[in-house]
């Protein structure tokens, strides 16, 4: 793999900040962190460049909350000033990991995404009449600073840019605790190696899709399957259901490589015929769907918009456009008739809330 070199000045380039605080405001522009930042960006950027050249600078602490849905999870927002730096970062990384990532890798990606990830799927499926599917436990939790690093420093070889990467991960705040013990550890391994990346940051994102890479490949190159993969939750095809069910020990030694573990009860083979929920869809060979999951949580959404609408808490423009884009995630989908069935009891109005009528 090529390592690449003499990135620092780009990514502390007058114009790559301004491009970065551009990125960083959009669909935020009137919160209060964004309005003080860009009452006086320039000044603004100004010193947030003299930290990058001078080595000073250091990350904020993050503001965080748990959801729930579709699992209880651990959100945390970063500093606005530190998103800025994020998306100057990504600005001149983004290419060169996109590069790198596998070809059936369809997380965070320009043109790939759940959308492609499905049809995707589909395809393999029609090609193969077996599927393996797992998911790594606990993922963000559990990837390992010093493994995630020594992948940096595979890709990279300008100094100053991975100091800044090292110390954006560093920066990580605590998250779920994850005790687990791999080949070579000994009782106390598990409490000295610092782990886990924030959900909600774009370098998380971005360096979680990263660390399966070289997994990814070895999956294909070397054993030879059909694969498919969006962040921590891939498919495996084949036209042999005994290999498929064989190949699980090896994927559990090399994630092991990588200080992660395999949801060991989820593992399992089944027919394509029978489908596989993936990325909000359960997909076929014949067919994909809208997840009953991810309707369920559309149907609680739409009460919650209803109620905010007849308060008054949301325009009607809101409600569009958020009817929009559950719309045209849906329209992805063989889902035309369940469209239609949810539309005919979208009545917002004003005043006394009257209960939705499930379909």
């Amino acid at each position: 793999m090529k390592r690449h070199g003499d990135l620092w000045p780009a990514v502390v380039s007058w114009p790559n900040l301004v491009r970065a605080a551009d990125k960083a405001r959009r669909g935020k522009r009137r919160r209060d962190v964004v309005l003080r930042f860009d009452f006086d960006l320039e000044r603004e950027l100004l010193q947030l460049r003299r930290e990058l050249v001078g080595g000073s600078y250091h990350p904020g602490p993050f503001t965080t909350h748990w959801i729930n849905r579709p699992k209880p999870r651990l959100i945390s927002a970063a500093p606005y000033r530190d998103r800025v730096v994020h998306h100057a970062v990504l600005n001149v990384l983004e290419p060169l990991l996109d590069r790198s990532f596998h070809p059936d890798s369809y997380a965070c990606r320009r043109g790939k995404g759940t959308h492609a990830a499905a049809r995707r799927l589909q395809r393999l499926m029609r090609r193969y009449p077996y599927t393996l599917q797992c998911d790594v436990r606990k993922y963000f939790p559990s990837i390992d600073h010093a493994v995630l690093k020594d992948q940096f420093r595979r890709l990279l070889k300008d100094c100053r840019l991975l100091a800044l990467m090292d110390r954006i991960v560093d920066s990580s705040n605590d998250q779920e605790p994850v005790t687990a013990w791999f080949p070579g550890d000994d009782l106390f391994t598990p409490t000295t190696r610092r782990k886990g990346l924030p959900i909600g940051n774009l370098t998380s994102q971005w360096f979680a899709n990263w660390y399966l890479t070289a997994f990814d490949y070895r999956i294909t190159d070397k054993l030879q399957f059909g694969y498919v993969r969006y962040c921590d939750d891939f498919i495996l095809l084949s036209a042999n259901r005994r290999r498929l069910r064989d190949v699980a020990p090896a994927l559990v030694e090399r994630l092991a490589a990588l200080r992660l573990k395999l949801h060991r009860d989820r593992i399992h083979v089944a027919p394509s015929s029978a489908g596989r929920t993936f990325v909000g869809y359960r997909v076929s060979p014949a067919r994909h769907r809208i997840g009953n999951a991810n309707v369920r949580a559309f149907l609680g959404r739409l009460g919650r918009m209803r109620r905010a609408f007849s308060r008054r808490r949301l325009s009607r423009e809101d409600v569009q456009q958020r009817l929009m884009g559950w719309l045209g995630h849906a329209a992805q989908a063989d889902s035309l008739s369940l469209i239609a069935r949810l539309a005919s009891g979208w009545v917002f109005r004003r005043g006394r809330f009257h209960s939705f009528r499930r379909v």
